[in-house]
């Protein structure tokens, strides 16, 4: 399921590289979202899809008007394109989706990624290995610099933006450590929305994907959860660390900065609404500690952080600041850092069996102290600034700047 808006170019690269699947039993749902630009029509010539005006439309969850179902065959593939009113949000675009959808279980990806070619494998793999499974998160990495051929990635090499580089060293250390540990208590709070599987029987049962939420991809991992925990019921929400999709990083700061925000927001809105879970035994390991975790880590970090850099600044005017400690602690903190970051970085890459060159090992360096000393104090204003504009950024989805994918 591939909802576009404004994206033709790019959405188009997204699809031909799922045609690339060794999973061979799947239907390719592409959702234009009232875009402006030449979308539909760029996929309807593509793929040859014709107007299907009798093809009959269940509204199992809420979503904009659908104006018009194209359909067809392509590479051995049925093709479905939806044109719809605009929904403002990704989460209206995914259920228009499933209200279309003819399989049990569903994969929510964005128009801008490169899905490589054995994840479909691996997720399935997942799903049938273990009873009730709901939901399975994918492992997301950073596509821009690599180079593919047919949806696998040949070659990588740091070095050709600054952004995507660091995002890419952070991208690895988050899902390579936490995810894989809150699998052991099944307690993954978030199933990417770049790419994650669901059942969609069990996504139609607690109502479909928040429209009003910035962060709908924690949203409905989080509901699924409470949902049913609340009825006692046995479900299983993993994360599958070989089921790779590969997806751009935002290469300007302003894309970063509307990207954070917007996580930031999201986060904000979903333990709000789920307060209720907080510190409660009733929801286990997910409200006695992933709830506590996430709010110290995630939420109040930037405004600690941001507090931290005021006391220093207030220390230095006051002349109360002892220089030589302050810079000790802060140069071992960037230095356990960069440790940490290479460590899980040449971790990935012997797991994937990836070569590391001599200068990648120095661009970790120089990329970890640029993240230390820039980057996220950077990332932590953005985020603290977000709690002063959730109503602005909710009004609007924006598809970032988009950079061309060196595929074969």
């Amino acid at each position: 399921m591939i909802p576009l808006f404004n994206e033709g170019k790019s959405g188009l690269q997204t699809i031909d590289n799922v045609l690339k699947q060794k999973y061979r039993l799947f239907e390719i749902i592409i959702v234009d979202d009232g875009s402006t630009d030449d979308t539909k029509q760029l996929v309807i010539d593509r793929y040859g899809l014709t107007l299907d005006a009798d093809r009959p439309i269940r509204y199992q969850l809420p979503c904009q008007e659908i104006k018009e179902v194209y359909s067809g065959r392509y590479d051995g593939r049925d093709f479905t394109l939806i044109s719809k009113v605009n929904g403002r949000t990704k989460a209206d675009a995914v259920n228009a989706g499933i209200n279309v959808c003819n399989f049990p279980y569903f994969v929510n990806m964005d128009g801008d990624e490169i899905l490589q070619q054995d994840a479909l494998i691996w997720a399935a793999r997942a799903i049938v290995e273990e009873d009730h499974v709901i939901g399975v998160g994918g492992n997301l990495r950073i596509s821009n610099g690599v180079h593919f051929k047919d949806a696998m990635p040949t070659s990588f090499h740091f070095g050709q933006n600054l952004l995507p580089d660091i995002q890419t060293l952070e991208y690895g250390r988050n899902f390579a450590g936490a995810r894989i540990l809150h699998n052991a208590w099944n307690a993954n709070l978030i199933i990417s929305g770049g790419y994650g599987v669901f059942k969609k029987s069990a996504v139609i049962e607690v109502g479909g994907f928040d429209t009003t939420s910035m962060g709908e991809d924690m949203e409905i991992t989080i509901r699924l959860h409470k949902h049913f925990m609340d009825k006692k019921e046995p479900y299983v929400m993993k994360y599958v660390e070989d089921s790779v999709c590969w997806t751009q990083a935002p290469h300007t700061f302003g894309d970063l900065r509307r990207q954070r925000q917007r996580w930031q927001c999201g986060l904000v809105q979903t333990i709000s609404k789920y307060k209720s879970m907080i510190l409660n035994p009733k929801y286990g390991v997910i409200g006695m500690f992933m709830f506590p975790y996430m709010i110290m880590y995630e939420l109040i970090t930037p405004v600690l952080m941001l507090m931290g850099w005021l006391c220093i600044a207030a220390s230095f005017y006051l002349d109360v600041a002892n220089f030589p400690f302050i810079l000790f602690l802060y140069l071992l903190y960037v230095m356990f850092s960069i440790v940490l970051t290479m460590l899980s970085y040449l971790a990935n890459c012997y797991r994937r069996r990836e070569r590391v060159s001599l200068f990648d090992l120095f661009m970790i360096i120089g990329l970890g102290l640029f993240e230390a000393f820039v980057y996220r104090t950077f990332v932590a204003f953005v985020s603290f600034a977000a709690f002063f504009k959730k109503k602005k950024l909710k009004k609007v989805w924006k598809s970032p700047t988009r950079v061309d994918v060196k595929a074969d």
